[in-house]
């Protein structure tokens, strides 16, 4: 197994002034602002945000310092602007329902956890969760149910189409343009050079989790245009604006977004930044080491 796939356990979320262990944790990252050239704090970053819509922050699922990195700074932009809505991959659309109801007082984690589908490594997204729900801030289930993206990927968008009409809510709005070629490019070298080989329908159902999410975050930017959203997802889905952010400027040019690509790297000791830069506004590197 790859070191850098093993979560570390026991961690300690934080809000307010960092201690000794949060400094020595933050000192397992580093921030870029790609605009500026230069390396950046937290507060700097938040700063930034000011006057953004839309936070897409892409991560890599088990890195234990990106974790970190979210909760801090969801916690600082709750200080800075009062109200931020969480918008999470991590959550498909039919478990709303749920998620709202856990976010009340009403059910237990455990009930969340099981009826709400949460994903194995939930306890890397639940401080999240109960900083959204101890500051009462709304949460979104993004994302797609997996069953329609596994329907997509064997039998194509065409099937989509003959579901209940009931079902149609849980997905965006159809159909679903399909020609992005930048975004084909970089899936089809994601699997090795095989995804053209796999045929179309893997790819459209990697752009109906996309489009999916990009609703979401579109449909609650547009009811509430003042409460700034931070999207939670895998770097995939927003690197180089590709994926989810294509798709949001695809429904709307309005909301002004600004992406994180935060990932392990080699050279986290002496960044090559310049090799980065085209990913995202602002670079997070976490230190590999961590993983060993």
């Amino acid at each position: 197994m790859n070191c850098r796939l093993i979560a570390l356990l026991g961690i300690c979320f934080w809000v307010g002034s960092p201690t000794n262990a949060q400094v020595e944790w933050m000192q397992s990252a580093k921030l870029y602002l790609v605009s500026e050239g230069r390396e950046a704090s937290l507060p700097e970053l938040v700063a930034t945000l000011e006057g953004v819509d839309v936070v897409f922050f892409g991560e890599e699922h088990n890195d234990s310092i990106a974790h970190r990195m979210q909760h801090a700074l969801y916690a600082k932009m709750l200080e800075a602007y009062g109200s931020v809505t969480l918008s999470m991959e991590m959550f498909e659309r039919d478990a709303q329902l749920v998620l709202d109801e856990y976010l009340q007082g009403h059910i237990t984690e455990a009930k969340l956890k099981e009826e709400g589908k949460a994903w194995r490594n939930y306890a890397d997204y639940a401080p999240l969760v109960e900083l959204a729900k101890g500051s009462g801030q709304r949460v979104l289930a993004a994302n797609v149910p997996t069953r329609y993206a596994n329907l997509v990927a064997r039998r194509g968008l065409a099937d989509l189409e003959a579901l209940p009409k009931e079902a149609r809510r849980w997905m965006v709005r159809l159909p679903i343009d399909t020609q992005r070629p930048a975004y084909q490019r970089k899936f089809d070298e994601a699997m090795g050079g095989h995804g053209h080989g796999m045929g179309p329908s893997v790819f459209h159902a990697q752009l109906l989790r996309d489009a999916t999410m990009a609703e979401s975050i579109w449909l609650s930017y547009r009811k509430d245009r003042k409460t700034p959203i931070l999207h939670i997802n895998g770097r995939f889905h927003s690197d180089s604006r590709l994926g989810t952010v294509e798709e949001l400027y695809h429904l709307t040019k309005k909301p002004n977004v600004f992406t994180i690509s935060c990932f392990p790297s080699d050279d986290f000791k002496d960044p090559d930044w310049a090799s980065y830069a085209s990913l995202a506004d602002l670079i997070i590197l976490t230190d590999p080491a961590i993983f060993e």
